[in-house]
């Protein structure tokens, strides 16, 4: 009987009235349900006609040593963003540094990393994985707790019991900045940010709103960019074109920062005497633009890592958790100053 003929984790869990992730920890063995509670589920599912996939069954006995990241991004997003290739490298080096190897894989969308998450779980190809970009809901959440996949997620913290979240402090980050910038005189904000379904964004977006009203400012014009870095070029003459112009835009990655700051300069502007600028994620390309970008900064390095050594705590037995990683700090720049 194949996997889409047999009963699913979630229709176990509604007949016992337990929830997935309790659910996942029963049938796949692993702790964090009582000895009752994971007789009463094996019960249910054996009534069901529940049965491990062979290769569900492998992987409770045999290890790979191989660690799974799946990046729902597009080539060109991944190979010229820095963000991703610091990241992979803190994981690579933890892994190598552990004996495991890892096996990355770019696809364009999250139907396909779903597709491959499912296909490495049925191949046995990994013992674990990591996922980016947690989603505000997020089905990789569902589906990795319905496979019984150890997983962590870098970014969030997601809601979920049998998922580990290694994330950073953006509502916190986000609200230094604002409160940074508008002790420099600015009033009229403005933000190029990723898709909202993103996690990470929707929190960035949430914090700016609420640091600007706490302080009495209007609420910024807010753009969202489209499936790549270039469409900030068009939202930066919309912004400029508005009645009334923002005196700073923020943005949610440096590629779309330095879009943006050449767009400026076509137009004539002078970053920052004109209009002031801002990039989350600091790195080289930020310090050596003319202007240097002001930025938010954090350890994309050490942030893979973490997120690394998450997950092998996890397959040596330890419980899920939530780590915070960090609270990124702003750094002043040149593309920054007073109204």
């Amino acid at each position: 009987m194949n996997r889409a003929e047999r009963p699913r984790i979630g229709d176990i869990a509604r007949e016992a009235g337990l929830s997935t992730a309790a659910v996942s920890y029963a049938l796949n063995n692993r702790p964090g349900v009582s000895t009752q509670t994971r007789g009463r589920i094996l019960a249910v599912a054996a009534r069901l006609g529940w049965s491990p996939h062979d290769a569900a069954r492998r992987l409770s006995s045999t290890r790979t040593e191989t660690i799974g990241l799946v990046i729902g991004r597009s080539a060109e997003v991944v190979a010229t963003e820095p963000f991703f290739g610091s990241f992979t490298a803190g994981v690579s080096e933890v892994l190598s540094g552990e004996g495991h190897s890892l096996t990355l894989q770019v696809v364009p969308d999250v139907d396909t990393e779903m597709s491959t998450l499912e296909k490495w779980w049925a191949r046995r190809a990994v013992d674990g994985v990591l996922l980016l970009d947690p989603r505000t809901d997020d089905p990789r959440i569902r589906l990795v707790e319905e496979l019984g996949l150890p997983t962590v997620v870098a970014g969030g913290p997601v809601d979920s019991a049998s998922v580990t979240s290694v994330w950073t402090d953006d509502d916190t980050g986000m609200r230094d900045a604002v409160a940074h910038l508008a002790s420099l005189g600015h009033r009229h904000f403005a933000r190029i940010t990723e898709p909202a379904t993103l996690l990470h964004s929707h929190n960035r977006t949430a914090a700016m709103l609420a640091a600007l009203r706490d302080a009495g400012l209007p609420d910024p014009t807010i753009l969202e960019l489209g499936a790549t870095p270039g469409s900030a070029a068009s939202l930066t003459h919309r912004l400029l074109d508005q009645r009334v112009r923002p005196t700073v835009i923020l943005c949610d990655n440096d590629l779309v920062g330095i879009t943006v700051l050449s767009t400026l300069v076509d137009r004539g502007l002078e970053v920052p005497r004109d209009i002031s600028l801002m990039v989350w994620d600091d790195s080289l390309l930020c310090q050596r633009m003319s202007p240097s970008l002001s930025a938010m900064r954090r350890d994309v390095l050490s942030y893979g890592a973490q997120s690394a050594r998450a997950l092998l705590d996890i397959l040596r037995g330890a419980p899920p958790s939530t780590e915070l990683h960090s609270i990124p700090d702003f750094i002043a720049r040149a593309s920054t100053g007073p109204v």
